[in-house]
Protein backbone atom coordinates (compact mmCIF):
# COMPACT_ATOMS: atom_id res chain seq x y z
CA UNK A 1 0.00 0.00 0.00
CA UNK A 2 1.10 3.40 -0.34
CA UNK A 3 2.32 6.01 2.14
CA UNK A 4 -1.60 7.59 1.15
CA UNK A 5 -3.59 4.86 1.27
CA UNK A 6 -2.49 3.81 4.70
CA UNK A 7 -2.70 7.51 6.14
CA UNK A 8 -6.40 6.91 4.98
CA UNK A 9 -6.99 3.99 6.77
CA UNK A 10 -5.35 4.89 10.16
CA UNK A 11 -7.20 8.07 10.28
CA UNK A 12 -10.71 6.13 9.56
CA UNK A 13 -9.70 3.44 12.84
CA UNK A 14 -9.61 5.01 15.80
CA UNK A 15 -10.38 4.64 19.49
CA UNK A 16 -11.40 7.82 21.30
CA UNK A 17 -12.26 8.09 24.94
CA UNK A 18 -13.98 10.93 26.49
CA UNK A 19 -15.27 11.33 30.25
CA UNK A 20 -18.24 13.93 30.81
CA UNK A 21 -18.06 14.44 34.82
CA UNK A 22 -21.64 16.16 35.97
CA UNK A 23 -21.93 17.83 39.83
CA UNK A 24 -25.89 18.33 40.95
CA UNK A 25 -25.24 20.39 44.15
CA UNK A 26 -27.98 19.78 47.13
CA UNK A 27 -27.75 22.95 49.10
CA UNK A 28 -31.18 24.35 47.55
CA UNK A 29 -33.09 21.41 49.17
CA UNK A 30 -33.49 19.72 45.48
CA UNK A 31 -31.59 18.94 42.54
CA UNK A 32 -31.83 20.78 39.28
CA UNK A 33 -32.99 19.04 36.09
CA UNK A 34 -29.00 19.86 34.59
CA UNK A 35 -26.09 19.95 36.67
CA UNK A 36 -24.41 22.46 38.54
CA UNK A 37 -21.03 21.92 37.06
CA UNK A 38 -19.99 20.04 33.88
CA UNK A 39 -16.97 18.71 33.03
CA UNK A 40 -15.73 17.14 29.47
CA UNK A 41 -12.18 15.88 28.60
CA UNK A 42 -10.14 13.16 26.66
CA UNK A 43 -8.96 10.32 28.80
CA UNK A 44 -6.28 7.53 27.78
CA UNK A 45 -7.05 3.92 27.17
CA UNK A 46 -3.39 2.93 29.38
CA UNK A 47 -1.18 0.02 28.15
CA UNK A 48 -3.03 -2.58 30.64
CA UNK A 49 -6.81 -1.76 28.65
CA UNK A 50 -5.27 -1.93 25.29
CA UNK A 51 -3.94 -5.53 25.88
CA UNK A 52 -7.52 -6.46 27.98
CA UNK A 53 -9.72 -5.12 24.60
CA UNK A 54 -7.13 -7.48 22.02
CA UNK A 55 -7.44 -10.56 24.39
CA UNK A 56 -11.28 -9.97 24.57
CA UNK A 57 -11.15 -9.98 20.41
CA UNK A 58 -8.61 -13.09 20.59
CA UNK A 59 -10.18 -15.24 23.02
CA UNK A 60 -13.48 -13.80 23.91
CA UNK A 61 -15.29 -13.36 26.88
CA UNK A 62 -13.76 -15.78 28.95
CA UNK A 63 -11.02 -14.10 29.44
CA UNK A 64 -11.61 -11.85 32.22
CA UNK A 65 -14.41 -9.84 33.91
CA UNK A 66 -16.39 -6.71 32.40
CA UNK A 67 -15.23 -3.33 33.06
CA UNK A 68 -17.85 -3.02 35.03
CA UNK A 69 -16.10 -0.43 37.86
CA UNK A 70 -15.37 3.54 38.02
CA UNK A 71 -12.89 4.48 40.65
CA UNK A 72 -12.54 8.07 42.37
CA UNK A 73 -9.22 9.44 43.30
CA UNK A 74 -7.23 12.57 44.53
CA UNK A 75 -4.05 12.05 42.02
CA UNK A 76 -3.39 14.94 39.72
CA UNK A 77 -0.08 13.34 37.78
CA UNK A 78 -1.15 13.61 33.91
CA UNK A 79 -2.13 9.70 33.31
CA UNK A 80 0.71 7.75 31.23
CA UNK A 81 -0.05 4.32 28.83
CA UNK A 82 2.25 2.57 31.83
CA UNK A 83 0.01 3.36 34.27
CA UNK A 84 -2.11 0.45 36.02
CA UNK A 85 -3.74 2.31 38.87
CA UNK A 86 -5.15 5.35 39.87
CA UNK A 87 -2.35 7.52 41.84
CA UNK A 88 -4.86 8.25 44.98
CA UNK A 89 -7.88 5.91 44.51
CA UNK A 90 -10.53 6.87 47.41
CA UNK A 91 -13.58 5.19 46.26
CA UNK A 92 -14.80 2.60 43.59
CA UNK A 93 -18.13 1.36 42.85
CA UNK A 94 -20.11 -0.43 40.50
CA UNK A 95 -21.60 0.82 36.82
CA UNK A 96 -25.05 1.80 36.94
CA UNK A 97 -24.86 1.48 33.10
CA UNK A 98 -22.46 -0.71 31.18
CA UNK A 99 -23.56 -1.36 28.04
CA UNK A 100 -22.39 -0.99 24.51
CA UNK A 101 -24.58 1.71 22.06
CA UNK A 102 -25.24 2.44 18.68
CA UNK A 103 -22.41 4.29 16.73
CA UNK A 104 -19.35 1.57 18.26
CA UNK A 105 -19.25 3.47 21.44
CA UNK A 106 -18.98 1.51 24.78
CA UNK A 107 -20.80 3.61 27.99
CA UNK A 108 -20.38 3.33 31.49
CA UNK A 109 -21.76 5.47 34.42
CA UNK A 110 -21.29 5.79 38.21
CA UNK A 111 -22.85 7.62 40.80
CA UNK A 112 -21.27 8.77 43.33
CA UNK A 113 -22.86 10.79 46.86
CA UNK A 114 -21.21 13.09 48.85
CA UNK A 115 -22.39 11.64 52.64
CA UNK A 116 -23.27 8.19 51.21
CA UNK A 117 -20.33 7.10 49.47
CA UNK A 118 -18.19 9.28 52.35
CA UNK A 119 -16.40 11.38 50.05
CA UNK A 120 -17.05 14.96 51.13
CA UNK A 121 -14.87 17.54 51.04
CA UNK A 122 -11.84 15.50 49.12
CA UNK A 123 -10.34 17.14 46.08
CA UNK A 124 -11.40 13.92 43.34
CA UNK A 125 -9.46 15.14 40.41
CA UNK A 126 -8.71 11.44 38.71
CA UNK A 127 -11.09 8.20 37.65
CA UNK A 128 -10.67 5.32 36.23
CA UNK A 129 -12.37 2.32 35.21
CA UNK A 130 -11.72 -1.24 36.05
CA UNK A 131 -12.97 -4.98 36.11
CA UNK A 132 -12.50 -5.79 39.92
CA UNK A 133 -14.64 -4.09 42.66
CA UNK A 134 -12.02 -4.02 44.98
CA UNK A 135 -9.78 -1.04 45.52
CA UNK A 136 -6.43 -2.05 44.06
CA UNK A 137 -7.35 -5.04 42.41
CA UNK A 138 -8.23 -5.82 38.64
CA UNK A 139 -7.17 -4.04 35.31
CA UNK A 140 -7.33 -0.77 35.15
CA UNK A 141 -8.73 -0.14 30.75
CA UNK A 142 -8.58 3.67 31.51
CA UNK A 143 -7.84 7.05 33.06
CA UNK A 144 -8.56 10.58 33.26
CA UNK A 145 -7.55 13.69 35.36
CA UNK A 146 -9.71 17.02 35.76
CA UNK A 147 -9.98 20.03 37.76
CA UNK A 148 -10.67 19.03 41.82
CA UNK A 149 -14.34 18.78 42.36
CA UNK A 150 -15.50 18.46 46.19
CA UNK A 151 -18.63 17.37 47.05
CA UNK A 152 -20.82 18.25 49.85
CA UNK A 153 -22.92 15.63 52.22
CA UNK A 154 -25.89 16.41 49.25
CA UNK A 155 -24.01 16.58 46.35
CA UNK A 156 -24.04 14.16 43.66
CA UNK A 157 -20.69 13.54 41.02
CA UNK A 158 -21.96 11.91 38.11
CA UNK A 159 -19.62 10.12 35.84
CA UNK A 160 -20.43 9.07 32.31
CA UNK A 161 -17.09 7.63 30.01
CA UNK A 162 -17.64 7.25 26.67
CA UNK A 163 -15.39 5.45 24.46
CA UNK A 164 -15.55 4.79 20.56
CA UNK A 165 -14.43 2.26 18.99
CA UNK A 166 -14.01 3.02 15.02
CA UNK A 167 -15.23 5.51 12.67
CA UNK A 168 -18.80 5.46 11.92
CA UNK A 169 -17.77 6.09 8.19
CA UNK A 170 -16.14 3.21 7.64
Amino acid sequence: MGEKQLETLSSELIVGETIKAEVYRGYRGFYAQEPDEVCCVNDLIVNAGRTYIARRISVGDAVQSAMAHIAVGTGTATPVVGDTALAGEYKRKATAINSAVTNNVWSAISTFGGAADVITSLQMTEAGVFNHASSGQGTMMQRVTFAAVTLADSDIFRIELQTNIGSNTI
